[in-house]
C-alpha cells in the first residue's frame, strides 16, 4: 500500500469508513453470497501480509451466527500482526473484535452473539460491511474487506398425506392427493432457513413451536414438529357432505427468530389436492318368507332383499363419520333384479325383472324390500341383484354398490302318483305273496307228476275188452247201424 493510500486512510478513517467500504466493495464482489474460503487478495491495493478475510457461512439467516476469519501469510514481526475487523450492519450500527496473531496462520471470532466474539446478534436483513484494519501501534490502515448477507426468508414445502390406504385400510399415512369424504388429510410442510437449507427444527429451534399453522377447508391449525421426519403436520377431517373439487392447503411458518415463509399446495392441475365422494360399503342378501337366505325360488315365492349399508372409517381418527347409513343424511337404496349384462350407466340389466326401494328398519338400521315372484317370470338359474345406495351429499352424493349372489326361479314340483293300494288287514304283504309263490310252485309239480304217471302206464285185462267193444260199435255203425 502506499503511503499517501495509508496517510488518507488513516486520516478520515472515523469519519468516512463506510464510504471507504463502499468504493472497495468492487474489490470484493466474489465474496458475496458464497461460503468462506481462503482466498489471496490483491497486492498492491490491500495488507500484503493478509492471505483471507470472510465470514463462513457469508450468507445466513436472521438471529444465525457466522465466523469471521482473518488469515496472514507473513509477519510485520513479533508482536506487529494486530489487525482490527469491524462489521457494518445494514442499518448503521457497528461491531469491531481483535485478531492479535502471535504467528502465521489464521484467526477466527464468531459474529451473531451478544454475548461473545463481536458482542452483536444478527438483526436486520442486508449486506454486512465487513472491513479489516491493520493497527502498527499508533495508526489504521486499511487491510482487507468483504461482505456477510443476511435473508429473513424460510423456505416452505407442502405435502399431503391420509391416515390409511382406504382401499385396503392399512395406516401407514401414505403420501397422497385425493381424499375421500369422512376421511383424514394430514397437512405437512418442509420448513428450511434459505440461507443454509437446514430444516427448522422444532427441538433444536423450540421458538419455533407454536409458529407454524397450516390452514385448510377454512380451518387454521398449528402444525406441530415430527422429529424422525423432520416436518411440521396436524390433521383435517372432512365432512360426510364437504364439497368436492380443488381444496388448497397454505403453510405459514416463524422460527420466532424474525424469519418468515408461506407456500401453499396447487390450486390446479394434477398435482392439486381433491375431495372425492366416498364410497359406501353395502352388503346385500336374498331370504324367503322365515328369513333363511336361499337361492332357490318358484312362481308365487315372496323373494326379499336385505343390505346393511355403512360409511366405513377406514383405520383413520374420523370419528363422527362411520356407521350405519339412514335418513339422517338422506339415504336412498335401490336394488335392481335381472339376468345378463348389467350396464352400471344406466343401471339396468340386459334382461330386467324389476326394480325395487329398499326401505329402513329404524331397529336394525338395515334396508328390505319384498318380491313376490310372477307366473310370467323366467325359469332360469342366473337371476341377480344389484343394490345401490347413495346419500344426499351436495352435487354429487357418496355411493355403494354390491352384487347379490345369484338366484333361480324354478318350476313348480309335479303331484306325485297315488300311493299302492294297502295289503289285506292282519297279513303281513310279504308273506302273502310268498305263499302265493309257493302255492304256485306246488301246483306245478303236482301236474308235471299227474303228467309223467299217464305216459307210462301199461293196458289191463279189462281195457282190452273195451278196446273190442268199440271196435264192434265202429263197424256197427258202418254196416248201417242195425242192432
Amino acid at each position: 500500500m502506499s503511503d499517501k493510500f495509508v496517510e488518507n486512510t488513516m486520516g478520515t478513517r472515523r469519519r468516512t469508513r463506510g464510504g471507504a467500504a463502499v468504493v472497495l466493495i468492487l474489490l470484493a464482489v466474489g465474496l458475496a453470497g458464497t461460503p468462506y474460503l481462503a482466498r489471496p487478495v490483491t497486492a498492491g491495493a490491500l495488507d500484503p501480509h493478509v492471505v483471507a478475510f470472510g465470514a463462513s457461512p457469508s450468507y445466513i439467516n436472521l438471529a444465525m451466527t457466522t465466523t469471521v476469519t482473518v488469515e496472514i501469510g507473513s509477519s510485520y514481526g513479533a508482536g506487529l500482526d494486530n489487525y482490527l475487523a469491524t462489521v457494518f450492519a445494514p442499518g448503521g450500527g457497528t461491531a469491531t473484535a481483535w485478531y492479535n496473531f502471535t504467528a502465521v496462520g489464521l484467526l477466527s471470532v464468531t459474529y451473531g452473539d451478544a454475548t461473545s466474539g463481536f458482542n452483536a446478534s444478527v438483526g436486520l436483513v442486508g449486506t454486512y460491511e465487513l472491513q479489516l484494519e491493520y493497527f502498527n501501534g499508533t495508526a489504521f490502515s486499511l487491510a482487507a474487506v468483504a461482505q456477510l448477507l443476511a435473508t429473513d426468508q424460510l423456505l416452505v414445502v407442502t405435502e399431503a398425506a391420509t391416515a390409511s390406504n382406504e382401499y385396503t385400510d392399512v395406516h401407514n399415512c401414505p403420501v397422497a392427493q385425493e381424499f375421500q369424504r369422512g376421511g383424514e388429510i394430514i397437512g405437512r410442510a418442509y420448513v428450511r432457513y434459505a440461507s443454509t437449507g437446514n430444516f427448522v427444527n422444532g427441538t433444536q429451534t423450540p421458538s419455533a413451536r407454536g409458529n407454524i399453522t397450516g390452514t385448510l377447508l377454512g380451518l387454521t391449525k398449528v402444525l406441530t414438529w415430527q422429529n424422525v421426519y423432520h416436518f411440521w403436520r396436524t390433521a383435517w377431517f372432512p365432512t360426510w357432505n364437504e364439497s368436492l373439487g380443488v381444496i388448497v392447503f397454505t403453510a405459514t411458518a416463524s422460527d420466532g427468530r424474525g424469519n418468515f415463509g408461506v407456500a401453499s399446495s396447487p390450486s390446479f392441475g394434477l398435482t392439486a389436492w381433491k375431495i372425492i365422494p366416498a364410497i359406501l360399503k353395502v352388503v346385500p342378501r336374498i331370504v324367503n318368507d322365515t328369513g333363511v337366505e336361499t337361492v332357490s325360488f318358484v312362481r308365487g315365492d315372496n323373494l326379499t332383499i336385505k343390505a346393511r349399508v355403512t360409511y366405513e372409517g377406514h383405520n383413520a381418527h374420523n370419528r363422527a363419520f362411520p356407521g350405519p347409513m339412514n335418513t339422517t343424511r338422506g339415504g336412498q337404496v335401490t336394488a335392481v333384479l335381472g339376468y345378463g349384462a348389467y350396464n352400471a350407466t344406466s343401471g339396468q340389466f340386459q334382461f330386467p325383472l324389476t326394480t325395487l326401494t329398499l326401505g329402513l328398519d329404524p331397529a336394525t338400521q338395515n334396508w328390505s324390500a319384498t318380491y313376490q315372484v310372477r307366473s310370467t317370470d323366467p325359469i332360469r338359474s342366473d337371476l341377480q341383484a344389484v343394490v345401490s345406495a347413495n346419500d344426499a351429499a351436495p352435487v354429487t352424493p357418496n355411493t355403494g354398490m354390491a352384487y347379490s349372489t345369484r338366484f333361480s326361479i324354478r318350476a313348480p314340483t309335479t303331484t306325485p302318483p297315488p300311493p299302492d293300494p294297502p295289503a289285506p288287514s292282519g297279513v303281513d304283504p310279504l308273506l302273502a305273496g310268498l305263499g302265493a309263490v309257493v302255492a304256485l310252485v306246488a301246483g306245478l309239480g303236482v301236474g308235471l307228476a299227474v303228467a309223467r304217471r299217464r305216459r307210462g302206464t301199461k293196458p289191463t285185462e279189462k281195457a282190452a275188452p273195451r278196446e273190442e267193444e268199440e271196435d264192434d260199435w265202429v263197424v256197427e255203425e258202418e254196416k248201417g247201424g242195425e242192432p
